[in-house]
């Protein structure tokens, strides 16, 4: 008995250390959390790779934190490990598998609580995320996985964001010349209903074209649907599979109940100077005007739509980035509740849902084995309270906006409700040491309205050998 239990000791020990003398482990210190240097459409499994010869590497995965607050103490640890191969720049597979323990803050208590998911994990805690990538030729080149994906050039993304859990995807990369085409075929969960997992499926174009040398611009669009309701079991709409025709028009010609987004980016690069931002449209009813309907008084509840306007930076060893996001009500709900712009009980897009205003500041300076960085976001959201429906919470069907009961909503304005201001402020400092970084951390959190006034203060100390969080920054 003793000398098992010795055996356990000795591997328990080798896996904690074992990562400070694995060669080849893959670093994702490069694009840290802040994600300021992400193309415009990336698979974030893939985004860390930066070994690009023929290899095959595996790695464990570590990070283990301890805070403090006056009135609690928490730890978290992480365990997991990452796989690597590239066979001769043809087939890449890139696999990681994370489990998630400790007795977590507060703050994350309350997330669990109220959906039911550590933010960006499963029901358990877990994730798994792959990806295999061939090159199909010059041009075309195929992914398939379990994953996520980040649509944009910014901290937050108002089209397709990475806040959530990971889903089983399909997607095609086209590209010739000035033009990078992106075809992702995905599946997602929802889970509102605890008895059982609904399953709804998306499919998703990107068109990225370099205008000049300097200048880019995206075309976005998606469509959501549920795979079966009470009538039918619906499956996957092939028409949604067609790469290349715009799904607005095949929406009218079936008349259909799906849930479709259309969106523009853009990015303008001046030296080591980058301006970018998106819009996305929801619905815009723009059929309902003064001399059309008497009872129109403007704010109609289906004018949804969302906009990002960002400018980011680098200069010697400062990387900074200054950005606002936007959300009208009920942007990103449905009719059909089932149909948001959800997976898995969080937002596909900014976590925050809608009916907010955001400002996020960033700046991280790196100086030989030392990094300091600073993040503060301010956000306006106008909440719900007991019994209403004023736009934030895109879980609910958009149909059932606050507006004396009437069948449409009219007058509805950004940060109606609620209006609750959240702001956070974290602030890090990082030791590299040979395949890990000590750091420490000091996390701010005031959550205050009408209704509620929270702070919260948190000091953190920990080890890591990739990038992760256990506070939320929303």
């Amino acid at each position: 008995m003793r000398l098992k239990g010795m055996r356990r000791l000795f591997k328990l020990i080798f896996f904690i250390i074992s990562p400070f003398f694995v060669n080849g482990q893959i670093s994702t210190f490069q694009i840290g959390t802040n994600r300021l240097f992400l193309k415009s459409f990336t698979d974030i499994i893939t985004s860390s790779v930066s070994d690009t010869s023929p290899h095959i590497s595996i790695g464990p995965r570590l990070f283990g934190v301890s805070s403090l607050s006056d009135n609690q103490t928490s730890s978290s640890f992480l365990l997991g490990t990452s796989l690597s191969a590239n066979i001769r720049n043809k087939i890449i597979f890139t696999s990681t598998y994370d489990y998630l323990g400790g007795n977590h803050n507060l703050l994350i208590h309350d997330y669990q609580d109220s959906l039911g998911v550590f933010p960006g994990f499963d029901l358990e805690n877990k994730r798994w995320k792959l990806n295999l990538r061939y090159k199909l030729n010059k041009f075309i080149t195929v992914d398939f996985g379990k994953g996520k994906h980040f649509t944009g050039n910014g901290y937050r993304s108002l089209l397709l964001s990475s806040e959530h859990s990971t889903y089983p995807y399909f997607k095609l990369t086209t590209e010739f010349g000035r033009v990078k085409y992106y075809n992702l075929y995905a599946a997602f969960l929802d889970i509102q209903n605890s008895k059982q997992n609904r399953k709804k499926y998306a499919s998703f174009h990107f068109l990225d074209f370099q205008l000049t040398h300097n200048i880019n611009i995206g075309v976005f669009e998606g469509v959501l649907w549920q795979a079966k309701d009470e009538n039918y079991n619906r499956g996957y709409d092939v028409e949604y599979l067609n790469p290349i025709i715009f799904y607005r028009p095949v929406e009218f010609s079936k008349n259909s109940p799906d849930n479709v987004l259309i969106g523009a980016s853009f990015s303008a690069k001046f030296d080591k100077t980058i301006l970018y931002g998106q819009i996305l449209l929801d619905d815009l009813n723009i059929a309902r005007q003064k001399d059309r309907d008497e009872n129109y008084t403007g704010g109609f509840f289906q004018n949804k739509f969302a906009y990002q306007l960002g400018v980011k930076s680098s200069f010697n060893a400062v990387n900074a980035l200054i950005e606002y996001n936007q959300a009208q009500p009920y942007t990103y709900a449905h009719k059909e509740s089932m149909q948001s712009y959800t997976h898995m009980n969080q937002a596909l897009a900014h976590p925050l849902g809608a009916n907010f205003k955001e400002v996020v500041a960033f700046a991280d300076y790196r100086k030989d084995k030392w990094r300091f960085n600073f993040k503060l976001t301010v956000a306006r959201v106008g909440l719900d309270s007991a019994n209403t429906h004023y736009g934030q919470n895109i879980f609910a069907s958009d149909f059932e906006a606050q507006g004396d009961g009437e069948e449409y909503s009219y007058g509805n304005f950004n940060g109606q409700g609620v209006l609750t201001q959240i702001k956070t402020v974290q602030t890090e400092v990082a030791y590299s040491l040979k395949g890990f970084d000590v750091f420490g951390s000091v996390y701010y959190k005031k959550k205050k309205s009408d209704l509620v006034d929270q702070t919260s203060l948190w000091y953190s100390l920990g080890i890591r050998t990739f990038p992760f969080s256990a506070f939320t920054d929303y």
